[in-house]
């Protein structure tokens, strides 16, 4: 807890001065005011955050772990589909290493708790993984009792913290959220309920694809998980650990260290956001290093959106994870930068 901490206490907000004077550099180019509309919102902030800031090193940083609500049958996969999703990542044939490609970034995956158990025939090799696993089969059921102490979540958060710093030394300036875990839109809604008075109705999706009986019964298992665990809704970290996942907690990690080292780190889908919005309660101030991607088609994923004053770019449907939604923003982030570079200044006409 020290360390999580020291961190939160080292986080500033976004810098004012720069951004005024980023604002008026735009109002200097030769274009309509406002003409490119949230490029120029988005330049406007990272310049916040950074001075001068320009992309060097892009990272797609993945939290896997299992979860043990997996159990109670709300989810159309079954658990060992993390170790066949996570070693395909790690062989850089995953949905997120082929968009990494494209847009030129790397993928890193860190082992907070994937359950190897799973695979009785040893044919899953996670050769290459980040191991920092603090529960060798995953969570527990939620339904039953909390899914991990409270220590046990401060330490996945500082995990995350960890994995920005070393990755921040290594030149890598743009961060983007990934997770990978069966069962963690049931943990991320349950989140998300205990902070909200919404509705089960309003904010529990279909996640993996189920089917309208088995979305009856995951708002049930919900509904069960906050009754049968005495949550503090005023700790975010207690409602952490209480009903939610390890690979959550990583994330929240993530916001915050980004935060910390000053750079920027994009929010992927609704996993990401609940994740985001924990760090957010846990310090104010790592909200203003956070930049949206897309909209999920999760229906909490506005809710969220609109606790942390934030609007998505991307509106394509997407509901995968993985980090894919939040990837597909890095280059509209290198546009962004661009603007005041290569566009001609009449700094008298202040259009």
């Amino acid at each position: 807890m020290r360390i999580l901490k020291e961190v939160i206490d080292k986080i500033v907000p976004a810098s004012e001065e720069r951004m005024q004077k980023k604002a008026k550099e735009l109002n200097s180019i030769l274009k309509t005011p406002d003409g490119l509309g949230k490029m120029e919102e988005l330049a406007i902030r990272l310049e916040g955050m950074r001075e001068n800031y320009f992309p060097m090193k892009k990272l797609v940083l993945v939290i896997a772990a299992d979860n043990g609500v997996e159990r109670e049958g709300v989810s159309k996969s079954k658990r060992v589909i993390t170790q066949y999703v996570v070693e395909a990542m790690l062989n850089k044939k995953s949905s997120i290493n082929a968009l990494s490609k494209v847009f030129d970034s790397d993928v890193k995956v860190v082992d907070l708790g994937i359950d190897e158990t799973t695979d009785t025939k040893n044919e899953i090799d996670l050769f290459g993984i980040i191991d920092k696993k603090l529960m060798e089969n995953g969570t527990e059921n939620i339904v039953n009792g909390p899914a991990m102490t409270y220590e046990t979540a401060v330490k996945a958060i500082e995990v995350g913290i960890e994995m920005v710093d070393k990755f921040v030394k290594e030149g890598y300036n743009l961060f983007a959220t990934g997770e990978m875990g069966i069962g963690n839109t049931t943990t991320s809604s349950a989140i998300l309920k205990v902070f909200t008075d919404f509705s089960l109705d309003n904010i529990v999706g279909y996640g993996s694809g189920i089917d309208d009986k088995t979305l009856e019964h995951k708002k049930n298992v919900i509904r069960k998980a906050i009754q049968n665990n005495d949550i503090n809704e005023k700790d975010a970290i207690d409602v952490l650990a209480k009903v939610g996942g390890l690979d959550i907690a990583g994330i929240v990690g993530i916001f915050l260290g980004c935060a910390k080292n000053q750079v920027p780190v994009v929010i992927d889908g609704f996993i990401s956001a609940v994740a985001a919005l924990i760090a957010f309660k846990i310090c104010k101030n790592s909200r203003d290093y956070m930049i949206a991607s897309h909209l999920s088609e999760e229906p909490g994923m506005k809710y969220i959106m609109r606790e942390l004053d934030l609007e998505p770019s991307l509106f394509m449907k997407m509901k995968l994870g993985e980090g894919t939604g939040a990837v597909t923003m890095f280059p509209i982030i290198e546009a962004s930068c661009q603007i005041t570079k290569n566009v001609r200044k009449y700094p008298e006409l202040n259009i």
